[in-house]
């Protein structure tokens, strides 16, 4: 036990709020830590959705002082040397006056010392408000391909939802339609492998990681489970380090899983993408001023020796003031136990990426100091790096600028060698506004929209084709729609307000988006969030957008209010499911429904006996499977085409002709459930009892909301 970790739990408690139970005394959390459990995983506070916004563009203001206060002042203006293995494809280098080559660890030992001589303590090379995020199904530019189309051929399962159809991205929980896989960070992390079949879950079999190490997200491709993790430790020298570590594991037998390949790169986990059976790994590595040779990113294979990345392997960005290091890793996860990889690293560092078939984007945040009357103020920047790849092939092929920073992976997008960022930056006030820009292949601004929404904050933003749809956020929910036909003059064509804001926006078809997000209220402390709020927007007139449904659900919550990879489609059976809090966490489960003709409609409001912290939603066949990680629990319940299960359809049918003939349900005797297009109903058979009714009947229910149509006797 370190005694750091201790007073980080002391700190956590006391920052939070919250009185420690029993089972939480210093005495208890420190015979766990001496048994070598994570600080981390030691606190598990429930999370708290509820965000107020009173004073939050001071704050904003405030925060960017701090950081730059921390800053170093010095730039680094010598551009060292050119180097081919940062070539593009015809041998010149996009804004190559911006990156900084070297030969020589001594050339990057030089730079990192001027980035950090001015601090006598560690610095992480990433600012107060940029500490990386780990862990964030339609077509990404086709919305017009129809309702929820995730591919060609819809699945028999989930999948997890993702920004670019093509590219896969990592979750906590994966399915391959008969097992799911769950990470699970309960005492010591693991990923556990359950069997399931019409609604019935059975584990089969646990993989453990290995000491100190936590599992962040993880990949399935046929057989090959490709499992994320994080590895905290005390290396050779005695210095404390993180390192994101890779595993696959051959899971053909899927009760005896066998490690094939371990890759470790030096740093945090960022995020990661998967494509062509390829890995793309980001992590962010900190630098510590005042050992040399630690600074150098590190890469191993297989538990062997580590081994430092060559100089001609790292570049850093001439005007950037981070001192910490991005490592990017390729690694081709096809060939089993000869897996193949390939590292690069660049000094500034990672807030999120933007992957698509053929780039790679990373963005970073900064902070730069503007000139105004006396002292001045610090404007928040964005650095984007653009890698291309080819399998595990990675070129530096472009750096940009730009004000702002981005709210999170969707604000960026990439469409015929265009790059499309939209960012909240900073008025000379302290005021939020808002850019949404358009770069050419290198980078370079070409076009933007500047200054919108004035004193709002960017809280969505989503990339369909040529238009850009934008969810700002003060007292109101402005959606902004962005016509990028022609990137050198883009611009605003409508806006629609809506109370709340949305934090996901999800495209239904070429006419219609679906906001998910928060519902709000007033409170003693300003404007704050209060439940889910689900918002349908009808887009077909760009210049006049219209709110054509919304439904504020105060009672509820989701971790898809903060995470798109809690959302799961089902475009079979035209469903959205989404893991949910009840009742302010008193009940949990999962909340299903659909946007159907111009309407929204809830589908089922399921709660779980089960499950504690609801965490994820996969669907299996007809049966939607609710999966609470930390404590290792599955709970299910069926659900068919638009929501509605055959049982449900008899059951109301049932109740009906209870209702409307006086006679008991042991007299009806169940035939059989059709669907009739036409007319949008469902049709449910019975026989029946001739000397009580005289015949057959039918229940008519129309298709959104089960309300009797008619009753149609037969003979």
């Amino acid at each position: 036990m370190k005694n750091k970790d201790f007073d980080f739990i002391k700190d956590k408690f006391e920052n939070e709020g919250v009185c420690a139970p029993e089972a939480l005394s210093e005495d208890s959390v420190k015979e766990r830590l001496e048994k070598g459990t994570s600080a981390d995983n030691i606190i598990k506070f429930k999370p708290n959705n509820k965000r107020f916004f009173k004073g939050a563009i001071s704050i904003a203001a405030a925060i960017a002082l701090v950081v730059v206060s921390l800053s170093v002042a010095s730039h680094y203006n010598n551009k060292i040397t050119d180097n081919n293995e940062h070539m593009t494809g015809d041998g010149s280098l996009s804004h190559g006056e911006d990156i900084i080559y070297f030969t020589s660890y001594d050339e990057i030992d030089k730079l990192m010392k001027e980035r950090l001589e001015e601090t006598d303590k560690f610095y992480y090379g990433k600012s107060v408000t940029n500490f990386a995020k780990s862990g964030e199904v339609l077509k990404e530019e086709s919305a017009a391909d129809g309702a929820l189309s995730n591919s060609a051929s819809a699945p028999s399962h989930s999948e997890t939802y993702k920004q670019v159809d093509a590219v896969d991205e990592a979750d906590i929980v994966k399915t391959d339609g008969k097992y799911i896989y769950v990470i699970s960070d309960n005492e010591q992390s693991e990923v556990l492998i359950y069997s399931a079949d019409n609604g019935k879950t059975e584990k089969v079999s646990t993989i453990k990681l290995k000491e100190n190490s936590w599992g962040k997200e993880m990949f399935i491709s046929g057989n090959t489970l490709v499992v994320i993790s994080t590895v905290d430790g005390y290396n050779k020298k005695g210095i404390f380090s993180t390192s994101t570590v890779v595993c696959t594991y051959d899971v053909s037998n899927k009760e005896k899983p066998k490690k094939e390949y371990e890759y470790t790169q030096s740093g945090y986990y960022t995020s990661s993408r998967m494509l062509g059976g390829c890995v793309y790994l980001v992590s962010n590595h900190s630098a510590f001023y005042f050992y040399k040779d630690y600074d150098i990113p590190c890469t191993a294979t297989n538990g062997g020796d580590y081994e430092k990345l060559a100089p001609n392997d790292i570049c850093a960005i001439k005007d950037c003031e981070d001192a910490g290091y991005t490592v990017i890793g390729a690694i081709d996860i096809k060939n089993g136990k000869n897996a193949s990889s390939k590292t690069k690293a660049i000094i500034g560092c990672a807030q999120d990426i933007y992957c698509n078939e053929n780039n790679l984007y990373v963005a970073g945040m900064n902070y730069e100091h503007q000139s105004y009357g006396y002292s001045g103020y610090y404007l928040p920047q964005t650095t984007i790096v653009k890698y291309s790849f080819d399998k595990t092939e990675i070129k530096l092929a472009a750096t940009g600028k730009v004000e702002g920073n981005i709210n999170n992976q969707f604000s960026m997008d990439e469409k015929d060698g265009y790059f499309r960022i939209a960012t909240t930056t900073l008025s000379k006030s302290g005021k939020d506004i808002n850019v949404l820009y358009v770069l050419d292949e290198k980078l370079s601004e070409v076009g933007k929209v500047d200054g919108f929404a004035k004193n709002e904050h960017i809280e969505a933003v989503r990339f369909i084709g040529d238009m850009a749809y934008v969810i700002t956020y003060e007292r109101t929910d402005p959606l902004f729609i962005i016509d990028l036909k022609n990137p050198k003059a883009p611009q605003i064509l409508g806006e629609v307000k809506i109370s709340g804001f949305s934090t996901l926006l999800v495209p239904i078809d070429e006419k219609t988006l679906l906001g998910i997000g928060y519902a709000t209220e007033e409170s003693e402390f300003g404007e704050a969030t209060s439940g889910l709020k689900l918002a349908l927007f009808d887009i077909s007139n760009p210049a006049k957008p219209k709110v054509i449904d919304a439904k504020e659900l105060n009672e509820i919550d989701s971790p898809v209010q903060d995470n798109h990879k809690a959302l799961v489609v089902n475009s079979e059976k035209n469903y959205f499911a989404i893991p949910a809090w009840y009742d302010d966490y008193a009940n949990s489960g999962a909340l299903v429904f659909n946007a159907k003709n111009g309407k929204i409609n809830i589908l089922e409001k399921f709660v779980s006996k089960k499950i504690a912290e609801p965490d994820r939603c996969v669907y299996i066949g007809n049966y939607i499977y609710v999966i609470d990680t930390y404590n290792q629990v599955i709970d299910s319940f069926e659900m068919e085409s638009d929501g509605f299960t055959e049982k449900q359809l008899v059951k109301k049918a049932t109740k009906i002709l209870e209702t409307k003939t006086n006679h008991k349900a042991s007299e009806f005797s169940y035939i059989s459930t059709d669907y009739d297009s036409e007319k949008e109903v469902y049709v449910i058979d019975f026989a029946i009892d001739k000397d009580t009714l005289g015949g057959d009947i039918a229940i008519l229910l129309n298709e959104k909301d089960l309300s009797l149509v008619d009753i149609v006797f037969g003979e």
